[in-house]
């Protein structure tokens, strides 16, 4: 029985793969039809693989009704698409029965999947749907009848139809099916290999290799956790073979792994859920990502450099290391991202891009007898894509609930106007109480999720005060995404702590130092909007060489070491505070900044404080 659930599973996968590969080059499926038949066979593989997995009779017979559930409510749907507009409104029992046993399946597909924190949150909305009159104060509303609320979620597209769930459906699962492919191609293996050949040699070479390799890969597989597990597991020993303590080896893994949902062209699939939400291209998204992203590892690596510098940590020896010559010769196998950025920068549609990169990355893979791809491969691929797949498309329809409980009770203008009335008008302190709220709703959450609830609570009060949207919901990304590495609930370093067997507290707190950047620059890109490709040529060259400097000075000012030499206590707050002047774009700062960054250097070799250092 197991073994026919087990083929049923990968059969299944391969029609899921099958189906968006024909609608990406036929034309997506019109109506609720397309996000139903994902959602469907996201659903019922899910708990085809938790009935395997069950350690009981009473959990399988209980997986297998989720499963009838998740089937019932999306053949039901699925078949009734056509005549939902023709009903004017009019709402039958089948509809209740059929949408709840849905919404059921949801909920315990995101439980068993992601944990109790995003179930949590989405039971308090629903909650808040059916008790607002009961909820005294500006939270108070008429409350939904359970007709109205299965109708919202169910039957039409504000609800679980809505657009995270198209985003997932129509090309976000093309991105995380090249991502399978990379990974079980090992053309994700090359990355780490050229890093640690380009980069091994060099002062603290190991953790480099991490930043750099990380931030390839978790640009593809979009979940931080699970590419510091992957790449972790020969970054981490690397680092602590030459010399790293455990705590900052898992730190580094675990800030470069989390900047990969930040890095241009794919962005851990987030952004492409933002290009939906703003109605832009995804080009414009990837664009205003590259500066920030750029200054995030830049500034992880001058961290890690300076680290390296002060306690007196090398490379890896030369004839230790991968031969660059033997790895260029296949160098081909980054065309595939070559590939989509052109064909981006060209003007096609997500779907078309997202359609002839899988394509031309099959080719490239095939050309290649280290990578091509066995039976047993092939097979893998679609089992990989679905296992990825369905945290994006749970936490899509899981989001897509909330969104409709925010649009039919009116929360979103209430939450706007407390949120106005709190801030007094005073975008810095809504942009600090949006920070804490971002962070608070990354924990435990996937950045998708997190990103989607926030985008429909905050993102308009955000716009009410000035902010453009595009750095509105950077701004919520931003924060979403370093959630994963921000205490008391830093799930990357956790991970990472693993790994390197040590204090997974500690670990959090050096990936939050390590990261310091990513918590300023989110305000910078608000302030100025430079940062996001949205200025003249000089002056983001400008921004950029200064924010650079910043980056740098920052990481001095925090490691207490700069210019081979160590800083005395009172020189490093305000080596930080000149650091924080040079990342604000202005011309008064960067002067002020610069003075500082001169001061030092002059002032350490007039005194032959390079002498006096000990590498400690």
């Amino acid at each position: 029985m197991t073994n026919i659930m087990k083929k049923t599973m990968t059969a299944l996968s391969v029609v899921f793969v099958a189906f968006h590969l024909y609608t990406a080059a036929f034309g997506t499926m019109p109506g609720i039809s397309q996000k139903s038949i994902h959602l469907g066979l996201l659903l019922v593989i899910f708990f085809l693989g938790a009935m395997i997995d069950s350690k009981s009779k009473l959990e399988k017979a209980f997986m297998g009704l989720m499963l009838l559930f998740s089937a019932g409510g999306i053949i039901y749907i699925t078949v009734l698409d056509e005549s939902l507009q023709a009903r004017s409104g009019i709402i039958y029992p089948s509809d209740i029965v059929f949408g709840l046993l849905l919404i059921i399946a949801i909920f315990e597909a995101c439980r068993r999947k992601m944990g109790n924190p995003l179930v949590i949150i989405t039971l308090v909305f629903v909650a808040y749907a059916f008790l607002g009159r009961y909820i005294p104060g500006f939270l108070n509303h008429p409350g939904m009848p359970l007709k109205k609320f299965v109708n919202l979620i169910y039957l039409t597209t504000s609800g679980i139809w809505g657009s995270p769930l198209y985003a997932s459906a129509s090309y976000v699962v093309l991105f995380v099916l090249l991502g399978a492919i990379m990974s079980v191609s090992g053309i994700g293996d090359y990355f780490t290999t050229l890093a640690t050949s380009a980069f091994g040699s060099f002062r603290g070479g190991p953790a480099k290799v991490a930043v750099v390799a990380s931030g390839l890969f978790g640009s593809i597989s979009g979940s931080p956790t699970a590419n510091v597990v992957g790449t972790g597991t020969f970054t981490i020993p690397l680092m602590k073979k030459n010399g790293f303590e455990p705590e900052y080896a898992a730190a580094v893994e675990a800030t470069a792994s989390t900047g990969g949902a930040i890095m241009p062209p794919i962005m851990g699939s987030t952004a492409f859920i933002m290009a939906e939400m703003l109605g832009v291209s995804y080009a414009t998204v990837a664009a205003a990502a590259v500066i920030p992203a750029v200054l995030y590892f830049l500034s992880v690596l001058f961290a890690v450099d300076i680290y390296s510098a002060k306690n007196g940590l090398k490379g890896v020896p030369r004839d230790q290391l991968p031969k660059m010559k033997d790895l260029i010769k296949e160098i081909y196998l980054l065309a595939p991202l070559a590939f989509l950025i052109v064909v981006m920068c060209m003007g096609l549609t997500v779907i078309r891009a997202g359609l002839y990169t899988v394509i031309f990355t099959l080719i490239i893979v095939e050309v290649n007898p280290k990578t091509r791809l066995s039976k047993e491969q092939w097979l893998n691929i679609p089992v990989a894509t679905v296992k990825s797949a369905i945290s994006v498309g749970v936490a899509c329809a899981m989001a897509g609930i909330i969104s409709g409980v925010i649009m039919g009770s009116g929360l979103g203008f209430r939450i706007s106007s407390i949120l106005v009335s709190v801030a007094g008008h005073s975008m810095l302190l809504l942009l600090v109480l949006t920070m804490v709220v971002s962070l608070i709703m990354g924990m435990g959450v996937p950045t998708t999720a997190a990103y989607l609830v926030l985008a429909a609570l905050v993102a308009p009060t955000m716009t009410k005060l000035g902010i453009p949207d595009l750095a509105a919901h950077m701004f919520i990304f931003y924060f979403g995404c370093v959630s994963s590495i921000t205490p008391p609930v830093a799930m990357a370093a956790y991970a990472g702590a693993g790994l390197a067997e040590c204090d997974p507290n500690k670990a959090g707190y050096k990936a939050f130092r390590l990261a310091i950047c990513a918590f300023i620059m989110p305000y910078m890109f608000v302030y100025n909007p430079v940062l996001l490709m949205q200025g003249g040529l000089v002056e983001t060259l400008l921004c950029i060489i200064t924010a650079l400097m910043g980056a740098y000075m920052l990481a001095c000012g925090f490691e207490g070491y700069a210019f081979q030499w160590k800083l005395k206590f009172i020189e490093r707050p305000i080596l930080i505070a000149a650091a924080l002047m040079l990342i604000v774009p202005g011309a008064l700062t960067d002067l002020i900044g610069l003075a500082v960054l001169v001061g030092e250097f002059l002032s350490g070799k007039m005194f032959n404080r390079v002498e006096n250092t000990l590498a400690a």
